[in-house]
């Protein structure tokens, strides 16, 4: 499972994507040195618009300046670019960018709101928009959202239709969160008869599922997966990047750190003591919950510091049962 955190993008429908600096390049590194393989800064537009900040069409200019310096080939810049507001002349070719991935997003697929009518020119449209790109360079995503509201003919038809651009990865976007595991799959079920390509998911939360579907859909054949830290975004939020890294670690798989997401979290989006994220963690070691409940009422330590204690409390497999007096001591020595 590859992971893609969009918490700038996605994160930016919370405050109309006025990053600064300091939060675009806190975000950048976070995943970086999480292992995290690619992270989406935001849409891609032919120009800006009135209310929104820079990072809601993220010209070139901003991404080198802000980014230029810690860039790496491990960790990919991707960005997002909808149908009908931009052109390719808003791209420049890949070896004088640093994005490697641009995800064409089509929002709705349909003719004049009526979902029964596909909208055949548009999907020819994007399969020429996605080979643009490709022929400039860079990895390109085809994002089809309102997934839900589509015929399996429809969904059928439309994989058809974008064969012939060969995306890098065929998007299915759970756009109001309606999507369970069960229709999930049968979704994927249905684009996996007729399309051989890679499949990528980005998921809601209005269900409260949003990251254990998207999990899910990696043992259903998708190949890479969307969150947000903290599972910031639009509405009820996304899959959170944290337990999709949390996931594959417990699949003993070291190619990811959990403790930098955790750190922006807790810089950025709000306090440990508010978001459960000290009940992930001995949740996900199965950690006696007092340890948590402790260093959430008794103390006032940084996040960083309580990740310590409980990494200390697990090495010594001290875990299982609770034990008061020993935590403070570890306490101490921290």
């Amino acid at each position: 499972m590859r992971i893609l955190d969009c918490t700038l993008r996605d994160g930016g429908y919370t405050n109309n994507w006025n990053f600064s600096k300091e939060q675009v390049v806190d975000s950048y590194t976070a995943c970086k040195n999480a292992g995290v393989e690619y992270t989406e800064l935001g849409f891609r537009r032919s120009g800006p618009e009135e209310g929104f900040g820079v990072w809601y069409h993220t010209p070139e200019s901003l991404i080198n300046e802000t980014l230029g310096d810690i860039v790496c080939e491990k960790t990919k810049i991707a960005i997002m670019a909808q149908m009908g507001t931009f052109t390719i002349d808003d791209f420049v070719p890949k070896k004088d960018s640093l994005i490697s991935m641009v995800r064409v997003l089509i929002a709705y697929h349909c003719i004049d709101k009526d979902d029964s009518k596909l909208n055949v020119d548009l999907i020819n449209e994007t399969c020429d928009m996605i080979l643009k790109l490709k022929k400039l360079g860079y990895e390109v995503t085809v994002n089809i959202g309102r997934i839900d509201k589509m015929t399996d003919v429809q969904i059928e038809e439309t994989c058809k239709l974008i064969s012939r651009a060969s995306p890098d990865y065929f998007y299915i976007a759970d756009t109001y969160g309606h999507l369970g595991i069960m229709n999930m799959k049968e979704i994927l079920d249905v684009i996996k008869r007729v399309y051989s390509g890679k499949i990528g998911f980005h998921a809601h939360d209005n269900l409260l599922n949003a990251t254990v579907k998207s999990i899910d859909s990696y043992y259903n054949g998708v190949s890479i997966v969307d969150g947000t830290m903290g599972g910031i975004g639009r509405g009820s939020g996304n899959a959170k990047t944290e337990l999709l890294i949390a996931h594959t670690i417990l699949k003993n798989k070291d190619e990811y750190d959990l403790l930098p997401v955790l750190e922006y979290c807790e810089k950025w989006i709000g306090s440990y003591k508010n978001n459960h994220v000290l009940y992930f963690i001995t949740g996900m070691y199965s950690m006696h919950v007092n340890y948590a409940i402790t260093l959430i009422e008794k103390y006032d330590f940084t996040f960083s510091k309580c990740f310590k204690i409980l990494m200390h409390v697990l090495k010594e497999n001290k875990h299982h049962f609770f034990d008061g007096k020993y935590l403070q001591s570890v306490c101490d020595l921290y």
